[in-house]
């Protein structure tokens, strides 16, 4: 059978202000097409289906309709992420059919799903994102990360329950240990895999994903889910590691270096940042029929090109080899020496989808910078003068802007 691995879709974000709802809407076409076309038995939504805890309206309606046409076909197993309300994508249940499965809860880590097809059978464990300040108590189940012989308990002076340190990798292992429980009460199948939005040690990340640091480990090794939680190798799990671990989190795509079992990071299937720009965009197709899965990554529909480009603001008006880029979305970095005049209305009429433009300080012009801070930094006036000048590629403000700006420092010191 086929299977889809995809992840990160953030429904509702934006592209500095862009609206990317249509870029979404052309995602989920291409998604339902492939999934006509290859005859995929299930699709993997590793977290993060909405950018926000509480979506829009139009980011409910856009995944509402598309887990309609998607669960007429296949079926769905979608796990929160940590931009997600586990309680709210729980919400969508009551619009889809019974081909979708949310695993939003603890008590959901026990349940996998199954997918029987062509005389085999699939078990799928989805592991919503766990933050630790939230489930550490709930996951406590006796067992520590090796070197933490003793629970942690906040406050000794107070009743107080024992619970996870507080790391990602602790309550992800005690998530882990419950998958292998359960495992070992179930007959067994012919694979297993596991769903799972965490940043795993050793992954690339890009400007995208939010910071899910906790405590004092936010990474978790990919030891964690191969051994079922242990990760000390002399009380390694004596269940076979997981044939595939469908992570989310990264929106770059990337290989795990897992030592046993076979996974990635799907990434994200629409650009959400200028760092990953250089990064073809994608989903991950699987064939259970193939010793190793056999992996493909499967580029997603570019709805508008996203690029940066760097070089002199003549340059960038000018030369015939930025024509290309006057249909992208853009982060432009302008690298002359001083701020040249009208610099964001002449590159917006080159590049009318310029979405962010920069000019680059030299080294000579931040010494210059500082210069003035330290001279001026007790004559406020003098200051907005010499930063006036610089921001105006050196020209000197006119005797009636030089009065303006003192009249201005006397009001504003006389109000406060």
């Amino acid at each position: 059978m086929k299977l889809i691995h995809t992840s990160d879709w953030h429904v509702g974000r934006t592209l500095y202000g862009e609206d990317l709802a249509a870029a979404h809407r052309q995602f989920f076409s291409f998604l339902t097409q492939l999934v006509r076309e290859e005859k995929v038995q299930a699709v993997m939504v590793s977290g993060d289906v909405f950018d926000r805890a509480i979506p829009s309206l139009e980011s409910l309606e856009i995944v509402s309709g598309a887990l309609a046409e998607l669960t007429e076909l296949t079926a769905v197993i979608l796990t929160p992420g940590n931009h997600d309300s586990a309680e709210r994508l729980g919400f969508l249940a009551p619009y889809v059919r019974g081909n979708l499965h949310l695993r939003t809860s603890l008590a959901d880590i026990s349940s996998p799903v199954e997918i029987s097809a062509e005389g085999e059978t699939l078990r799928i464990w989805g592991i919503p994102y766990l933050n630790p300040d939230m489930v550490r108590t709930s996951l406590y189940d006796g067992s520590l990360p090796a070197g933490n012989p003793e629970p942690t308990v906040d406050n000794p002076d107070e009743d107080s329950l024992p619970r996870l340190p507080r790391s990602h990798e602790a309550v992800v292992a005690a998530a882990m240990r419950r998958v292998g429980k359960a495992q070992r009460r179930l007959p067994p199948v012919d694979r297993n895999m596991v769903m799972a939005h965490a940043f795993a040690v050793g992954g690339t990340a890009s400007d995208s994903e939010r910071d899910i640091t906790v405590g004092t480990v936010q990474s978790v090794p990919l030891q964690v889910f191969e051994r079922y939680g242990e990760t000390d190798p002399e009380s390694a799990s004596d269940l076979p590691a997981p044939d595939y671990l469908a992570l989310g989190h990264l929106h770059v795509p990337q290989k795990l270096h897992t030592e046993q079992s076979v996974g990635r990071y799907s990434g994200s299937p629409i650009t959400f940042s200028f760092s990953e720009c250089h990064t073809p965009k994608s989903l991950v197709l699987l064939d259970t029929a193939a010793p190793d899965l056999d992996p493909q990554l499967v580029p997603t529909p570019v709805f508008r090109p996203v690029g940066r480009i760097k070089d002199s603001f003549e340059n960038l008006l000018a030369s015939p080899r930025y024509e290309e880029f006057t249909r992208y979305w853009l982060e432009i970095t302008v690298n002359d020496p001083q701020r040249p005049a009208h610099l964001v209305t002449k590159l917006k009429r080159r590049f009318p989808k310029a979405l962010a433009i920069l000019h680059e300080t030299s080294l000579a012009s931040l010494k210059e910078q500082h210069r003035s801070l330290r001279v001026n930094r007790y004559r406020p006036a003098a200051l907005a003068k010499d930063f006036f000048k610089q921001a105006r590629a050196g020209k000197e403000l006119t005797e009636s802007e030089n009065q303006l700006v003192e009249e201005i420092y006397e009001q504003v010191r006389e109000e406060s």
